[in-house]
């Protein structure tokens, strides 16, 4: 029978895991695992699949890279019919998960991706607040702190432009820099930024401030990876 790559986005918390997520994984034969994944959905694998952690732990030395678990995944697939991914957060959305379908494709496997929450929603809930609102802002947009280079990318000038509410993915290394960018470009010093770091763990902290103090608050080293940045009035 065909093997199959099922990619499942854990969400941050114990309870946000989807219902899609949680039957599939009822259904393992193995099983690769982030560092990120809430320690009760670990627990949530049956006794019968082989569980395996895979997690990277940025800019450690030894971190694992992404070729490894690639080849990790083309293992497991030779030997498992039904292989689970489980990723914390959403699946889509900063994931590598298009890397890893590829993998499973080339090994002849199907695959089939099952989202999961995302820490801006997450984060966002967590402080009573919102991503859009349909009177002020209609839009946001997602972006990372760092790109595989490790800088970031980005017409500033484009993203300050845009009206929208932006999501800081992995920026606790270049927040300053990106908060700089933004408001030399014409971005209010005075937007207001919410700063998520280690969400539903129980080093969990939040933070309220301004895209002017941003770069400062990060430098305390009060906010460490994971972290999530929320920049834009909507969350005022």
């Amino acid at each position: 029978m065909k093997s199959e790559l099922i990619i499942i986005g854990a969400g941050l918390g114990a309870k946000s895991i989807t219902l899609e997520g949680a039957e599939a994984l009822k259904s393992a034969d193995s099983v690769l695992y982030d560092r990120l994944v809430h320690p009760d959905v670990i627990d949530m694998i049956p006794d019968t699949a082989e569980a395996v952690s895979v997690g990277k732990n940025p800019y450690a030395k030894n971190c694992i890279r992404q070729e490894e678990i690639n080849s990790a995944i083309e293992e497991h697939l030779k030997r498992h019919r039904r292989v689970v991914r489980l990723k914390g957060g959403d699946s889509t959305l900063f994931a590598r998960s298009l890397e890893e379908t590829e993998t499973a494709e080339k090994c002849g496997a199907s695959s089939k991706i099952i989202p999961g929450v995302t820490s801006a929603s997450t984060l966002a809930a967590k402080m009573s607040q919102a991503l859009t609102d349909r009177r002020t802002v209609s839009g946001c947009v997602f972006i990372t702190g760092h790109s595989k280079n490790g800088d970031c990318p980005y017409s500033f000038k484009a993203l300050a432009e845009l009206g929208l509410t932006i999501v800081v993915y992995m920026g606790v290394r270049n927040g300053g820099y990106i908060a700089s960018e933004l408001i030399k470009h014409g971005m209010s010093g005075n937007t207001q930024v919410l700063i998520g770091s280690k969400l539903e763990s129980p080093e969990e902290r939040l933070c309220v401030t301004t895209l002017a103090s941003l770069g400062d608050v990060l430098a305390t080293g009060d906010y460490d990876h994971p972290a999530t940045i929320i920049i834009g009035d909507v969350t005022g």
